[in-house]
């Protein structure tokens, strides 16, 4: 797995590319953390991610939480369909802030 970063207008973009499963979830949560441990706004693009298991899921639900914590702004974008399945099948998309594209989701932040 391989997660990418860029910083867009104060925002911090995470990439992810793969799977998010079992094998990758803890390097992947290594991963945010380190990057989100130094920003209030971050967007997670799915755009490059063919699956997520449940223990992906968790690494998401916690980030969210350790942004939300810290009274930051947090935002997912570019889900393929089976990915954003997930989401509504485990109910997170009720409990997260779903985009279908980054332009929306960085919308999203300038009027919070």
């Amino acid at each position: 797995m391989e997660i990418n970063t860029k910083q867009d207008s104060g925002i911090t973009v995470i990439s992810p590319v793969g799977r998010i499963d079992t094998s990758t979830a803890k390097n992947f949560e290594e991963g945010v953390l380190k990057i989100i441990s130094n920003s209030s706004s971050v967007i997670i693009s799915f755009a490059s991610i063919d699956y997520i298991s449940s223990a992906g899921l968790r690494v998401i639900l916690m980030t969210g939480k350790k942004i939300a914590s810290n009274k930051g702004h947090f935002a997912l974008t570019d889900m393929p369909a089976k990915i954003h399945e997930v989401f509504k099948m485990s109910g997170f998309d009720k409990i997260l802030k779903i985009y279908p594209t980054f332009a929306e989701a960085k919308a999203s932040f300038e009027t919070n």
